[in-house]
């Protein structure tokens, strides 16, 4: 578990705060999928809006918190913890009420949740290849503040791989071999789940566990940006309806009209263009 010494930390205001406070972002899908995990298991906090958007995460405040510039970022009575899945587990053991990583499937939801970890950076490609325009997406990273916070007295090099996606990202966006590769790689995994739920209720048996949140929030993104589920995965399709149906859930995926506007018109001109995700899967 990623657990910041209090020497790693220089915005010290947080080191002092009481209860669970939760640094996320609206469209974050590790911050959307932590906050239906504590609305599942009703565990009350304080909420810190970071702008993604805006990028907020670099500014020297919030990094003086985290040394990788990235939400969600958990204060749990002063400690600081980084790294969704990571969070979600400290919460789980913490919180033993209605497990979501039940004992007897710990292994399991462990090599699952690392497996989710590994397509972060797919999924950040689709959604930044087929459902926000980068002309839309001004890209503006803040230089290392002088008073960052580091991991175990160190630099950590995920924050170097962020910034140099972001850096790359506003020189050339995501090329179509990229879009493509994360695709199928996505597709892959899809296939496997769709083959679960073929048997099962939920991703690993009949009870509702920690993947089908981060699954759930996956999906959610690739609908979005019009990725066929209900063609080529129909059983995760109609799993991902039945979570819909949850209020819980329901209200993750709501987007404002403007966002969803402006992404159908995107759709509809890579479509005409020859390059929707359809057109790659299926033809």
């Amino acid at each position: 578990m990623v657990k910041l010494r209090q020497e790693d930390i220089k915005t010290k205001e947080v080191l002092s705060w009481k209860g669970l406070h939760l640094f996320h972002f609206q469209f974050s899908a590790c911050s959307m999928k932590t906050r239906i995990f504590l609305a599942l298991k009703e565990i009350a906090y304080e909420s810190h809006h970071i702008d993604l958007q805006k990028k907020e995460n670099f500014s020297p405040y919030f990094q003086g918190i985290t040394p990788r510039s990235l939400v969600p970022v958990l204060i749990d009575n002063g400690d600081v913890h980084i790294e969704s899945n990571d969070i979600l587990e400290y919460l789980d053991e913490k919180y033993p009420s209605k497990p979501l990583i039940p004992p007897e499937k710990k292994d399991e939801i462990k090599k699952m949740m690392a497996e989710e970890n590994d397509l972060h950076i797919d999924i950040r490609n689709i959604t930044f290849k087929f459902l926000v325009p980068k002309f839309l997406n001004k890209v503006k990273i803040e230089k290392k503040a002088a008073a960052k916070a580091t991991l175990n007295g160190a630099e950590d090099s995920a924050d170097d791989k962020n910034r140099a996606f972001w850096e790359s990202y506003k020189k050339i966006g995501i090329s179509d071999e990229v879009a493509t590769k994360s695709l199928l790689n996505i597709k892959n995994h899809l296939n496997e789940i769709d083959e679960n739920l073929n048997h099962h209720t939920y991703i690993l048996g009949n009870d509702l566990t920690l993947p089908d949140i981060a699954w759930f929030i996956y999906v959610a993104r690739l609908k979005s940006a019009k990725y066929p589920i209900h063609i080529l995965h129909p059983n995760v399709n109609d799993w991902y309806e039945s979570l819909l149906k949850k209020d819980v859930f329901a209200k993750e995926t709501k987007v404002p009209k403007i966002i969803k506007v402006v992404s159908y018109l995107f759709y509809v001109f890579q479509k005409y263009s020859g390059w929707s995700i359809k057109r790659q899967l299926v033809g």
